[in-house]
This record gives structure tokens, sequence and C-alpha cells, in this order.
């Protein structure tokens, strides 16, 4: 038996699928992290071919003619163009496994919690496109608390705060179950987009591309820790003209403040709602940072702080989710316990979000 479940991994193997609004990342069990790509598709439409996929697709962003449209799928978490979705997960799941022969993999894809049913519908059409054999959901924050180390079949009770590009997930579990859950639609976009509308309200405009570079050199909550400024090429409005000019880590602070505040109070908002024993063990077990977000300097202190709860961040934080889904594919018993039952994820999900949910809009 353990003989034919060899070739069987061998030959079908168990993935794990993040897809995100900022990068899609494909892990097997066995292999690990196999790709991890921005969420970007690009079309001809002249021909309505696809010319490019993730990375490549990216690097076409606001440098190419009129007839190449770059899409990026999926916004706040959730599938905005379904045909640039399918091509997205077909193309990343061929490249993840086109080293070898192989079946058709089973597949685990992980769901926000703020996902409507329509949408869940559409991932599910997403990722049946790509030849999965089999296919299960499970909540976006479980996935990144398995792909953090977190014992989630554990009595005592953990938080995760999974920070993506377009949403941001908080959740509270035990016993392989949700205790609290809260999907914010605020993420690493929603702070890329405010470094720009701060450049430009200084008249200077730079693309997306430039704000996420300096989101991440120059991003922090809390304390500036005092780096240098980063030179930036865009465009001077009032000159009309191209030009360079320095960027201060403390106009980059400034212009994230919003966005990490709205985390920081989803954060507490989950907390004041939690029951005293579950909030004695979370003294105990801590607040757990997943996601590019994580990254962001002094965040964790700052979450620590204001939550009086210890908070880490967790190894290779980019890839938790994506690691989480496949490594459950593993555990049988705690796939079982996870699985959606009757419409997948329709009834668990609507249980989940009545009182919880905390959507802000930008």
């Amino acid at each position: 038996m353990r003989a034919l479940e060899t070739v069987r991994s061998t030959m079908s193997p168990d993935i794990g699928l993040d897809l995100g609004t900022a990068n899609t990342v494909v892990y097997e069990r066995g292999a690990g992290v196999t790709v991890s790509e921005p969420s970007v598709v690009a079309f001809n439409t002249l021909t309505d071919e696809i010319v490019a996929v993730g990375h490549a697709a990216k690097e076409m962003e606001g440098r190419v003619p009129d007839r190449i449209r770059v899409v990026r799928p999926l916004r706040r978490g959730t599938i905005s163009d379904f045909r640039a979705t399918h091509a997205l997960v077909g193309t990343l799941v061929d490249r993840a496994l086109a080293t070898r022969p192989r079946l058709a993999p089973r597949l685990v894809a992980s769901i926000p919690g703020c996902a409507t049913d329509i949408e869940c519908k559409a991932v599910e059409q997403a990722v049946r496109a790509a030849g999965a054999r089999y296919t299960t959901y499970v909540p976006q924050a479980v996935a990144a608390a398995v792909g953090a180390g977190l014992d989630v079949t554990s009595l005592r009770a953990q938080m995760i705060v999974d920070i993506g590009g377009g949403t941001t997930e908080i959740a509270i579990i035990a016993a392989a179950g949700v205790i609290r859950l809260s999907s914010i639609q605020t993420g690493g976009d929603f702070l890329d987009e405010t470094v720009q509308q701060r450049l430009h309200a200084q008249h200077f405009e730079i693309g997306r591309i430039t704000a996420e570079r300096l989101k991440i050199e120059l991003g922090y909550a809390g304390r500036p820790p005092g780096r240098q400024p980063v030179v930036v090429n865009g465009m001077d409005v009032d000159a009309a003209s191209p030009r360079s000019r320095e960027v201060s880590e403390e106009m980059v602070g400034e212009a994230l403040r919003e966005g990490l505040e709205r985390i920081l109070r989803g954060v507490c908002s989950v907390l004041e709602t939690t029951p005293p024993d579950v909030a004695a063990d979370l003294i105990e077990s801590g607040i757990t940072l997943t996601g590019g977000g994580a990254l962001i300097a002094g965040l964790a202190a700052e979450m620590g702080f204001r939550t009086n709860v210890p908070t880490t961040i967790a190894p290779d934080p980019l890839t938790c989710v994506a690691r989480g889904a496949g490594e459950i594919l593993g555990s049988p018993t705690l796939l079982e316990r996870l699985r959606p039952h009757a419409d997948r994820l329709t009834r668990w999900y609507q249980s989940l979000r009545i009182g919880m949910r905390e959507s802000y809009s930008p």
C-alpha cells in the first residue's frame, strides 16, 4: 500500500495554491514552492492571444503599446477577470509540474473570508480549468496558519494575521476550527496606491512597480527606522517632463499610515469579541503574521504594542498560504475536518461570517 501511495504521489502530486491578488504561489508536497509569480496576465488585443503570464507580464505593465493589455485578474482577493484567471492558474500549475511526467494533480486552493458564493464558484472554475483531478478549498487564514508551522489541531487558541495583496485575513484558530474570523479588504495593493497618491499630491507621478518598491524599502509602522532616502524616477506633473527625486522614509510612512491603521483596528476588533479563556491562550501563543505585509518594518512590534499580545513574523511569510494548503492534503484527518460540507464553502462561510466580517473599502 505504501509503495502504491508513493507511486501515486510521484505521478499525481499534491498541490497547494495561493491564488493571491499580488502573487500566485504553487507549492508541491515533497518539492516545496515550485512557482511564485505575480498575478498578472498580458493579452494581445488584436489576436486575443496570451502574450505573457507572471513576471514577464508584470514587466510589461505601463511599458507596452495599446495592442497589449496587461491584466491583474484578481482584485481585493476576488476574481475580476475570469478568462485571465483561468490563464494564470493553468499556466503556473503547468510550469510548476513541467519537469516530469505526471497525472492530473490533487489541488487545495485557499479562499478569503470575504469571498461571496459566486466568487467561490469562480475560483472553483479556474482551478478545474488547470486540470486538477481533485479539488477542495480551505480558509486562507487556516492555510496560512498551517504553513506558518502552527498546530491548528491544538486546543490552545492561536491567532493568525495574513496580510496579502488584496485582503488581510484575521483568524483565531483552535481544534482545527475557526473561533473568530475577519476579512478586511485592505492589503498590499492598497498600500501601494496610497504611496502613489501621496506623491501625486506633490505633483510627481510614479508607476505601480515603483510604489511597491518604495513600500518595501522604506515602509514602516510605529517609529521610522532611520533609513536613507531613495531616488526614484517618474513624471514631474508641473513641468510635464520626466525627472528623478528623492523620497524620504517619513513620507512613505505617512502614506502607509491609513492602511496599516485599518489592519490594526481590524485585529483589535477581533480581540474585543474574544472569550476570556481564548484571550488567556493568546497571551501564551501570540499572534503570527504571514503574507507580504508582515515584512513591513516595525509592524509586528506595533501590533504587539497595540494589542498587548506577543506578535511574531512566520518564517518565509510570503509562501505560508500555499505551503499550508499543500500540507493539508497530506493529512487526511485534518483535510476532512477542514473541508466544507454540502455546497463546499457556502454554508460554512455563511456561519463564520455572521457578525464577524469587518470590511473596509478604500
